[in-house]
């Protein structure tokens, strides 16, 4: 079924959620990693807060495979969970309450987003389950924002 909305609808709500993607708050899980590995705390949020992080830094690398290992992201083997992962990027429904059509709109290009990554798996896959973690999270960032600037 296909979503409707206006051009400034879906504008304004891509926006805000760009935005909202710069509105850093670390979760439990990330807290734990960054204790865990003894990571600088600093570094990994200006490394996080970016909308392509790099794929080339050791410590962001296995924060991020700690991170998505936690949150089932990653598995024990070093294999992206695909599924959940398209799952965990839905919007909540207070971010789009007063426009659903649009929500809708906006989660379903961040579905098909991940689902364009999971297609090309074999070319993100890295000599590490943390740089694959990173290019997968780069993959899906890309894809949403040159898809979002078809419809903003």
């Amino acid at each position: 079924m296909a979503v409707t909305t206006t051009d400034g609808q879906a504008k304004a709500l891509v926006n805000f959620f760009l935005e909202a993607l710069r509105v850093f708050h670390l979760s439990d899980e990330e807290k734990a990693c960054i204790k865990q590995l003894d990571a600088n705390e600093d570094k990994i949020e200006d490394l996080y807060v970016g909308y392509v992080t790099p794929e080339n830094n050791t410590q962001f690398n296995n924060f991020m495979e700690c991170v998505w290992k936690k949150v089932g992201f990653l598995t024990q083997s070093g294999d992206i969970n695909y599924e959940k992962l398209k799952k965990s990027y839905q919007l909540d429904g207070k971010t789009g309450e007063d426009n659903p059509a649009v929500l809708e709109q906006l989660n379903e290009l961040l579905f098909d987003a991940a689902s364009k990554c999971e297609s090309n798996h074999t070319l993100l896959k890295s000599g590490s389950a943390g740089e694959t973690a990173v290019k997968v999270q780069n993959c899906i960032v890309s894809n949403f924002l040159e898809a979002s600037e078809l419809i903003a």
